[in-house]
């Protein structure tokens, strides 16, 4: 049986353009001698083709489910998308309780959500036609904006306030989601945005552009915009509504837990609310007090990590912090029990030089890759994510250096490959770092829908272009093994 080890290298999509393309600009003689060595094609890895809305940009949690799915999830994107365009709003019976508990006591619906069009947590689209929908019932609604700036450019803010404005409904606070959205149990920024809501603490501002601005010249991006108070005393307060519009748990935990569950706070003082409701879109924690609006969720009934491991196969799973979750939850179908004969491995390497986390912790993870070829484990997942991360940043020379760095590391894992017999599987689930300037050469630093590359290190394959959903079945057909039923809609992209 033939041994893989699937190489992701997120945030490298393909593009012919060489302005703003960090792959092109870089030198890779690794990457280019893969490439001119092995057959190699390219994967759709966005929208429809990973089950999210037309044109929706691909991201690394719907990358890892469907490649690991063998088809085509229906994404909580989809499942949102489908709900806010349908009479689901109007029919809806938790919604409709929610919006009678405030009419009759006169309180008001606080929207909470991330305001951009990501598609990573939220879109703005569907919020607004919540907004829209609520405004038909004639109760009083309020947005508490979470800015972007990481999913999104780092200083579009403004573009989604527009958008909000337009509704007509006001906006009553504005704070950047590092300190709304911390999932890293950092609650002392919980507790900045607590405040914000719960107890109408932060920065009063007449004029939200003015405010922006100023933000901008001491250079905060919106990730990071301190809280900031639009509506003077539009915090919540008791019998109010709070619809927390995210449909991604990731970012909704620790403000959840403070709002509805005070009594597992011990990191900072909370006040708890009377006769308030709190609705969300998807189930996010037992212990928040929540109603879920879908219960709906189309996750993988069998992933490739999974029927590996029932065929009594050795893995190995190896990431950094950034994408373990990535490599181990996701790839197992959202699924957190122990895979038996998997071993995982989260790569944290002591950061000895300063300003070098990333390629610490990258070669951390092609040193660890190596040991597992060498103990002849049959699959082997290595999750490269420092691309991504850095790409974010919007710096176009540190992001060309990293290409260069992570096409040295490629260099080692395929010199170990070929002498331990291993044929890499090579590929990203989503591009970036290929498309960084924009037209007028401004810094991008969100995720594209360009096509992202494929390789498998064996020179007498012929391989075909396809989507990310045709990697798992593609894989257990090259070591002959069984396709499961749930994987033979998707196609093998190798050629007979």
């Amino acid at each position: 049986m033939k041994k893989i080890l699937t190489l992701v290298v997120d945030g490298l999509g393909y593009s012919d353009k060489e302005n703003g393309n960090a792959w092109k600009n870089a030198k890779t003689p690794n990457l280019d001698s893969m490439f001119d060595k092995y057959p190699h094609s390219l994967l759709e890895a966005s929208g429809v083709s990973v089950g999210q809305p037309e044109g929706q940009v691909g991201n690394e949690t719907v990358g890892y489910l469907t490649l690991a799915s063998g088809q085509i999830l229906k994404q909580r994107s989809s499942f949102v998308r489908d709900f806010v365009e349908t009479d689901n709003l109007a029919t809806n019976t938790e919604l409709k309780a929610a919006v009678e508990h405030v009419k009759k006591h006169q309180s008001t619906i606080h929207i909470i959500g991330l305001m951009s069009d990501g598609g990573i947590s939220s879109s703005i689209d569907d919020i607004i036609k919540i907004i829209d929908f609520l405004k038909t019932q004639e109760v009083e609604v309020g947005i508490d904006f979470i800015a972007d700036g990481r999913d999104v450019e780092s200083k579009s803010a403004l573009k989604y306030i527009e958008m909000l404005e337009n509704t007509g409904v006001p906006i009553f606070s504005i704070a950047g989601r590092y300190y709304a959205m911390d999932d890293e149990q950092k609650w002392d920024r919980t507790r900045i945005y607590y405040d914000l809501i719960r107890n109408g603490i932060g920065l009063k501002i007449k004029e939200v552009r003015l405010a922006l601005k100023n933000c901008y010249i001491r250079n905060i991006t919106d990730e990071f915009l301190p809280p900031m108070i639009l509506e003077p005393d539009r915090n919540i307060k008791d019998n109010d509504v709070i619809f927390w519009v995210n449909y991604k748990e990731d970012g909704a935990r620790q403000i959840l837990m403070s709002l509805t569950n005070p009594d597992e706070i011990s990191d900072f003082q909370t006040r708890r609310l009377i006769n308030t409701k709190t609705l969300v879109m998807y189930p996010i924690d037992s212990k928040i007090d929540a109603t879920v609006l879908i219960n709906e969720d189309d996750l993988a009934p069998n992933s490739l990590g999974i029927y590996l491991s029932k065929l009594g196969l050795t893995q190995a799973r190896i990431a950094t912090k950034d994408s373990y979750d990535l490599a181990t939850y996701y790839f197992n179908g959202a699924n957190n029990e122990k895979v038996p004969k998997c071993n995982n491995y989260l790569v944290d390497v002591p950061k000895t030089i300063p300003g070098k986390d990333l390629e610490l912790d990258t070669a951390g993870v092609v040193k660890q890759t190596i040991k597992c070829m060498e103990k002849d484990t049959d699959f082997i997942l290595t999750s490269i994510s420092a691309l991504g991360s850095i790409s974010k940043s919007g710096n176009f020379k540190s992001t060309v250096e990293m290409v260069e760095f992570i096409d040295g590391c490629i260099g080692k894992i395929l010199e170990s490959a070929e002498l331990n017999f291993y044929t890499i599987v090579f590929l990203s689930t989503y591009g970036s770092v290929e498309e960084m300037l924009d037209e007028e050469n401004k810094p991008m630093t969100i995720h594209t829908s360009n096509k992202v590359p494929f390789v498998m290190t064996d020179e007498k394959l012929r391989l075909s272009d396809g989507e990310l959903p045709d990697v798992a079945p593609t894989i257990l057909s090259y070591m002959d093994i069984s396709v499961p039923e749930s994987m033979k809609k998707s196609k093998n992209l190798i050629e007979d």
